[in-house]
């Protein structure tokens, strides 16, 4: 009987503690997925951003659960700030030094149509759209969706500083 050497050993070892990882990690679960209309909504942030000579921004996932946390927080709470400052401390703890900072908005539907409306709402908002178009490299948005088909809508943008 051939003997099984000590390398062949610790590499099956390793590629079993990498698929327990990964089978255990929490984006497999519903609330880390992205949606497709935080999708859009992003798509057309950047577009907008292409139309003015900027680059695109990175879809960071990190600020994606926070968005989403947070819209979830305004959607039973009622309030849009509830829980926002905790919030944005915990992302500028996290990545400090950063620059932060967040769009909201609500809608009544959740398609492409929907997505392009609330970024065209923020671009003719002079504030939401310095926002769009100021040097942040990364973004996430985040929805949350209430029995009547309400959306509440979180963007974090977001600049590490070096």
């Amino acid at each position: 009987m051939k003997q099984t050497s000590l390398p062949f050993i610790r590499t099956m070892l390793t590629i079993c503690l990498v698929g327990i990882i990964v089978l255990s990690c929490k984006k497999d679960e519903p609330f880390y997925q992205v949606d497709a209309f935080e999708m859009e909504i992003h798509h057309n942030v950047n577009k907008y951003r292409r139309s003015q000579g900027l680059s695109d921004l990175v879809f960071f996932h990190d600020l994606f659960v926070e968005s989403r946390q947070q819209s979830s927080d305004w959607m039973n709470s009622g309030n849009y700030q509830q829980g926002l400052d905790e919030r944005l401390d915990k992302i500028v703890d996290n990545w400090q030094p950063v620059n932060l900072d967040v769009l909201l908005s609500t809608i009544n539907s959740k398609d492409t149509i929907a997505a392009r409306i609330v970024v065209e709402g923020w671009i003719q908002d002079s504030i939401s759209q310095r926002i769009i178009t100021d040097d942040h490299i990364q973004s996430g948005p985040g929805i949350a969706v209430d029995g009547n088909g309400k959306v509440y809508i979180t963007h974090f943008f977001m600049k590490i500083h070096d």
